[in-house]
């Protein structure tokens, strides 16, 4: 009996079964360019070319190109002429679509969270939370929007719904190169720091006390709070669709 033969750069193998070594490379590839996209370390517009991005992980071109259509499945990428992807640009209306979204879901997030969220957990939270404000201090803006990121997902986290979590996550799988954008140019919001540090701070007492209304409300009044300040911003730049 001869068995079929077996193509080493097709995703199943001899007997049907999928080469793990290479599923493995596609979501390690995955999972770092979704990390970067969500961190804002790709410009809202840029063309990813698979080769580059394959060598700076010391890896095949194939696994990069399968990451990079799943993440386009997901629409974090937008994919053109074929192979080619690109990081989209945010309009106007994008921007208050995925706030509005954040809003709400965020919101839903922290009540829950409350209800169940540990001490731990908690003190994570503020850990992260002085991260953010030192970040900010030193004018690390990409350590900035990394911490309040974490910070934001890890009381999804806490709340027990990974179908929330994972829809959250999407939302700034999205926004990540637009913030970017904004703390590069240092126009993220500035204006009123005491507020976004009270709102984080609102929260974590919020969590403390069980408390599901105060932390829902603080959570949106924390994304509220940078809205006027992107919108003013991402109108400097980008058109609103008509």
């Amino acid at each position: 009996m001869r068995f079929p033969e077996h193509d080493s750069n097709e995703a199943e193998g001899l007997f049907g079964l999928r080469n793990l070594e290479r599923v493995n490379l596609m979501g390690e590839a995955y999972k770092e360019l979704r990390q970067s996209l969500m961190t804002g370390r790709f410009q809202p517009g840029s063309k990813l070319n698979i080769r580059d991005l394959a060598a700076a992980m010391k890896i095949s071109p194939t696994p990069v190109r399968e990451a990079l259509v799943q993440l386009a499945a997901e629409g974090a990428l937008t994919q053109v002429a074929g192979r080619s992807f690109r990081v989209p640009s945010l309009s106007v209306d994008d921007y208050l679509e995925l706030r509005d979204l954040r809003i709400n879901l965020e919101g839903v997030g922290a009540a829950k969270a409350a209800l169940r969220i540990g001490d731990e957990a908690i003190g994570q939270l503020e850990i992260m939370h002085r991260q953010l404000v030192e970040a900010k201090e030193s004018l690390d803006f990409q350590s900035a929007l990394l911490w309040n990121q974490e910070f934001h997902l890890r009381i999804c986290a806490e709340a027990g719904l990974p179908r929330l979590l994972r829809i959250v996550e999407g939302l700034w799988l999205q926004m990540g190169p637009l913030l970017n954008v904004l703390y590069a140019r240092r126009e993220m919001p500035q204006a009123n720091p005491e507020a976004a540090r009270h709102a984080h701070i609102e929260m974590i007492e919020a969590l403390r006390s069980h408390d599901a209304d105060l932390a829902c409300r603080a959570m949106q009044a924390d994304i509220m709070g940078s809205s006027n300040e992107i919108l003013t911003n991402l109108q400097k730049t980008l058109p609103v669709t008509k």
